[in-house]
């Protein structure tokens, strides 16, 4: 039996079961050995009468004392209550929809039970329990593997299979080199996987998960660094620098020092002759979009290409409008490309970048479209690039010969996601904001205070100023009745605020032209209030924003919540931002005060991925990473960095058993990547 058979042939796995584990992307006995247990039961920890605990399970030793009681409740349901003598007390054991065991446990005989106790006054029942005779416990005492329920398989089958599959003649390749699991004193894959399925103790799970959890950071440090193994020489010359000074002196707002210092890191990458592959990471706000319209301008003028892809349509467009005002001088030619234009006009564009006569292409996943061809292109720069994916990026990149990468996150990354993220780019930080910019308010309320919020905002209105409120739904949900909704707000705003002023209402279900519409009227001015959903995120750049309400602010992530309060604060005058939660919870609450107390994206980014775990940071699975199983990369950073250096290694070394295991985990790594959608 070996790693890549079917399932079908194995007893127990008829058609419906096969399809059912199938649903569950389980169809190999490769699949089926890494569906790991989610828990372990371990029965060893007898309790005792002294010492109660009615969150825990526990063994107890105790004597049945009678024959027991069959209530029938109704239809098929029974409850089976026996009396039990636990030490010197008694306790009656309760079991539902087991009649049968009326003649099983038999009077006065002595048997370990295994449930949750639960009091009531000085009555005490045992829940359901597991239990065994004290003469015979057979395996009772082992750890007991409990797995993820799978709709159509039994709970009890996974572990049958398993049992089937390792009493064969079980063959599992294990490619790691020897010299390595050696030095790490790591099991071999087989006994691994055995360890995780049968293990008799504690520690021998533990020995196996240490082992699943080198290779799957092995495997994501081989893959990530695959991507920048050897300086790759650049066949784009750059000559010409003095196109770009004209740029900078001619900049309607003085530069940063953090904002200089990329650009002195893009220069000498440039200048270095090789392909440069460089993120950049400024917090909300902190100036990264000039950056990439030097980057841009110095490409042109050396009559290359850049293609700056961008998460949404809305960001597309925003960034369209950057890039056109401050080069309008330049002579540069710029074209926004997203998959709404008309079929007419796309096709005039795409017929003018094949032909050179664009310099700047800016759109979405429509960039990397077969039927895009680009006559020269120097530099790919990707925005919010995690919204993307690995696979993405990449072939973005091959649509040139080996052009420069530059990758632009607002984003705050923790530091062991940012290793995974991006282990393959160098990194620049902007670490300042633009000169003149106050640091945002951000408070935190109760919806019983939004009247007096709401007369704020009017203030505001007053002042010459705008206003956003962010809503988590666009309509409302019957079933999340307290989750508030950006058409239900709209129309209570119109009710409340004094009909001279101008309300907005924008979501992703409006029609492409009605977003523009709304977008240009709010970025005009026309529009005081706009009632929005995270769709303003990313993309809506207006100074004369000054407050934001974001109403039912414990449906989102801390980082989501600072990405969005980044829409505000971007002019010279003082900004507010809101938040609005009617949760009690101390964990809602807490988190709340993190975004309250904090400017900088970095802790919150800390605390956002420690709370949310690595799932569902931003939102979708993954990202374009391969699937983590045991690995959590928030807690394991010394794991991650020792992985780091052993694949290194593994590049550099010349040795045929090396090279074979790196090859190997390559393909694997391509294959598991998961694609991201951009529906």
């Amino acid at each position: 039996m070996k790693w890549e058979d079917s399932l079908i042939n194995i007893k127990g796995v008829g058609p419906k079961r096969k399809e059912a584990l199938e649903k569950h992307g389980i169809k190999t006995i490769g699949d089926l050995l890494s569906f790991y247990p989610r828990k372990y039961i371990d029965r060893n920890v007898l309790g005792s009468t002294d010492n109660i605990s009615e969150e825990s399970e526990v063994s107890i030793r105790a004597q049945v004392l009678n024959k027991g009681r069959v209530q029938r409740i109704r239809g098929n349901l029974s409850i089976f209550t026996l009396s039990l003598l636990w030490e010197d007390k008694k306790i009656a054991a309760v079991f539902f929809n087991q009649p049968y065991l009326k003649n099983t446990l038999h009077e006065y005989q002595e048997y370990f039970f295994y449930g949750k106790i639960k009091t009531a006054g000085a009555m005490m029942k045992i829940m359901n329990p597991q239990f065994v005779a004290v003469e015979n416990p057979g395996s009772f005492f082992e750890l007991t593997p409990v797995y993820s329920h799978i709709s159509g398989i039994p709970n009890n089958t996974i572990h049958k299979i398993l049992t089937q599959i390792f009493s064969d003649d079980l063959e599992i390749a294990d490619h790691l080199p020897e010299s390595i699991r050696r030095s790490e004193k790591l099991l071999d894959l087989k006994a691994a996987l055995k360890a995780i399925h049968f293990p008799k103790r504690a520690d021998e799970v533990l020995r196996g998960i240490e082992r699943l959890k080198f290779n799957e950071a092995l495997k994501i440090n081989i893959g990530i660094i695959s991507n920048s193994w050897g300086k790759k020489v650049s066949d784009i010359s750059i000559t010409s620098f003095e196109g770009i000074n004209i740029l900078m002196n001619n900049l309607p707002y003085e530069l940063t020092k953090s904002q200089r210092a990329v650009i002195d890191d893009m220069m000498a990458d440039i200048k270095s002759g090789q392909v440069m592959n460089r993120l950049v990471q400024g917090d909300v706000g902190s100036g990264k979009t000039v950056i990439a319209i030097i980057a841009a301008c110095l490409m042109a003028q050396n009559g290359y290409q850049t293609a700056y892809m961008a998460p949404t349509e809305i960001l597309a467009q925003q960034h369209g409008r950057n890039f056109k005002e401050l080069l309008v001088n330049m002579g540069i030619s710029v074209e926004v490309v997203t998959g709404s234009i008309k079929a007419k006009e796309k096709k005039e564009i795409l017929d003018r970048v094949a032909k050179g006569a664009v310099s700047i292409i800016i759109g979405t996943h429509a960039l990397i479209q077969e039927s895009l061809e680009y006559y020269n292109l120097g530099m790919v720069i990707t925005d919010e690039q995690h919204r993307f994916g690995v696979k993405q990026r990449s072939q973005l990149a091959l649509k040139g010969n080996q052009p420069h990468t530059m990758v632009m996150s607002a984003t705050p990354i923790p530091r062991t996601l940012s290793l995974i993220l991006y282990g393959d780019l160098s990194v620049s930080y902007i670490d300042e904001l633009p000169k003149g910019r106050k640091p945002i308010k951000t408070y935190c309320y109760d919806e019983a205070s939004l009247h007096k919020i709401v007369a704020f905002l009017e203030d505001e209105i007053v002042k010459g100023r705008q206003s956003f409120v962010i809503c988590p739904f666009i309509e409302a949900s019957e079933e999340m009745e307290e989750v508030r909704d950006t058409e239900t707000v709209y129309n209570e705003l119109q009710k409340k605020m004094n009909p001279k002023y101008q309300i907005g209402c924008l979501h992703g279900r409006l029609k492409n032209d009605d977003k523009e519409s709304i977008i240009k009227a709010f970025n005009q001015g026309e529009i005081d209030c706009l009632v929005a959903t995270s769709i303003i995120e990313v993309g809506i750049d207006v100074p004369n924003v000054s407050a934001m309400v974001i109403l039912s602010a414990d449906r989102f992530g801390l980082s989501q919540l600072h990405q969005l309060r980044g829409r505000v604060g971007r002019g010279k005058h003082q900004s507010y931002c809101f938040l609005v939660t009617n949760s009690k919870s101390k964990e809602t609450l807490s988190r709340m005060k993190v975004i309250v107390n904090n400017s900088s994206g970095k802790k919150i980014a800390d605390e956002d991925f420690r709370l949310r775990g690595p799932g569902d940071y931003f939102g979708f699975k993954q990202h374009g990473l391969p699937k983590f199983g045991l690995l959590n990369p928030m807690e394991e950073l010394a794991l991650i960095e020792k992985t780091k250096i052993i694949a290194d290694m593994i590049f550099q070394s010349n040795e045929k058993e090396m090279m074979n295991f790196r090859n190997e985990v390559l393909q694997s790594f391509y294959q598991d990547i998961e694609e991201v959608s951009f529906t």
